[in-house]
């Protein structure tokens, strides 16, 4: 893709990296090794916005809670006990109250997560969230690249979870659905909606979809599209690039115009099934047709070619409301579509390098489940915010700054001071220390089968993508390749 098209991190914006996860633009609370993963100030401010409870005790208060929540979403995997050795004397040089406390015990930690609301870790996530939180993000056709995809995440099977929470059919374990909005080029998590499984992706994203702003350029696949969703995120004023299903009458369009770089213009109408649905979703049973819409087809073939040269061809097509195909051209919004993996390899952080691998959130209740998932977003977005201020440093690519790196300095960070001195490591030597770590290698092109009988008998190769624009039947039948290794 040409660089005018996509450009890389914007460094402009280091002071707010710096300041560290939610804290805006006036820099926030960087005092303590806490800092890291929660600021004073974040963590005020999101317990005065809740309804949380006052608690007298100063040892466990609303602040340490939150606090102790996030300590175990960082260190996940590891009991409470761990955590509090950890996190407890670096709690008394954040909260000078506690100087005169003597370290609680996990018991007491449990009852004071059941006091603490939900919504104030899914505050403190939206602290750090949302938009305007761009530094390092990928730039492309002038607009912010963003995905949108869902995911769901494995409960514990005791308690009362089962009672909110669906049970999938053949599954085990209750399951939440998580769906989010996802910065390209740093991965960082901009919106996220958390609900039963048994509620659907679309269903979620339309809660999600007033978290889009102008300027952005979303990615979404295509179990998403319907006309009204189409409708209702481009009256947001980001623009959009949707996959959109290959059968005939998935999309109900009206062929338009031939452009000259192989893409359609068409106009978009809603079939019988699309307003049978949003009738029975909105309630209003003789709404009308929704009016025609302009857009853009794009269809465009991806060869994978592995080291054996053997090819896998896949048929895409995808919308988009960017119309000009000078300004964006068709051979260049397919390779950009290629990002939305972006989301995929977010939910691989988050479930396997940061929660664990086959590890379920450890609450027995549908309130600390909740908490405990906002609570793994604050954190991830915590170390979005390390990994960047090292790209800065590095000059480079955030992606290019190892997430396991980063995960362990971090939580190698959070250590007890020094018994005799009561030194402790500035946020400069955590940088340094993930400076120093090796990079991932982002010029590489690989892929790895996705379904677990796929992967016992293929492994993780090297292949080179040859991406190949279809020009409608009406045209004649020249092509557009380009080919990226």
């Amino acid at each position: 893709m040409p660089k005018s098209a996509m450009s890389g991190p914007d460094t402009r914006l280091r002071e707010v990296v710096l300041a560290g996860p939610g804290s805006g633009r006036d820099g926030g609370n960087r005092a303590g090794a806490l800092a890291v993963i929660a600021s004073r100030d974040v963590v005020a401010a999101a317990i005065a916005s809740t309804d949380c409870p006052r608690v007298r005790r100063c040892s466990l208060s609303a602040q340490v809670t939150a606090v102790l929540v996030l300590g175990l979403c960082l260190f996940s995997g590891q009991g409470c006990p761990f955590v509090l050795a950890r996190l407890w004397p670096l709690l008394r040089g954040w909260n000078p109250a506690l100087m005169m406390c003597p370290q609680v015990t996990a018991a007491a930690v449990s009852k004071a997560r059941v006091r603490l609301p939900a919504a104030v870790l899914r505050a403190i996530f939206e602290a750090g969230a949302g938009p305007g939180t761009w530094p390092g993000a990928v730039r492309v056709f002038g607009h912010v690249l963003v995905a949108v995809d869902g995911t769901v995440l494995d409960l514990a099977r005791g308690g009362s979870n089962p009672e909110q929470f669906t049970v999938p059919s053949g599954g085990r374990f209750p399951q939440a659905r998580l769906v989010t909005l996802v910065c390209c080029g740093t991965r960082r998590v901009l919106g996220a909606v958390l609900d039963s499984a048994g509620v659907s992706e679309q269903g979620l994203w339309d809660r999600l979809v007033h978290t889009l702003a102008p300027g952005m350029l979303l990615l979404g696949d295509r179990n998403f599209f319907s006309m009204n969703r189409w409708r209702l995120a481009g009256a947001t004023g980001a623009d959009l690039i949707w996959r959109v299903k290959n059968g005939t009458r998935s999309l109900p369009a009206r062929p338009l115009r031939v452009l000259p770089d192989g893409s359609l213009l068409v106009a978009l109408r809603e079939s019988d099934a699309m307003r049978s649905g949003r009738r029975k979703a909105t309630g209003q049973k003789n709404a009308p047709r929704l009016d025609e819409i302009t857009a853009r087809l794009i269809e465009f073939t991806v060869t994978t070619t592995d080291q054996a040269h053997r090819p896998t061809t896949s048929r895409f097509r995808v919308l988009t409301t960017l119309l000009d195909p000078q300004a964006a051209p068709a051979k260049a919004v397919a390779e950009c579509y290629s990002r939305r993996w972006e989301a995929e390899t977010t939910y691989r952080m988050i479930k396997t390098v940061l929660r664990g691998p086959a590890r379920r959130l450890r609450a027995t209740s549908p309130a600390l489940a909740e908490q405990e998932a906002w609570g793994l977003l604050a954190v991830h977005n915590a170390l979005v915010d390390q990994a960047l201020n090292a790209a800065i440093n590095l000059d480079c690519e955030p992606l290019a700054v190892s997430y396991t790196a980063v995960l362990a300095a971090v939580r190698d960070h959070l250590t007890p001071p020094c018994r005799a001195c009561g030194a402790h490591p500035d946020t400069n030597d955590l940088t340094t220390t993930i400076t120093n770590a090796p990079r991932n290698r982002t010029n590489r092109t690989r892929t790895s089968p996705r379904t677990t009988t796929a992967r016992q008998t293929q492994h993780t190769r090297d292949v080179t993508h040859t991406i190949t624009i279809t020009p409608p039947p009406a045209t004649p039948p020249k092509t557009t390749s380009s080919t990226f290794s």
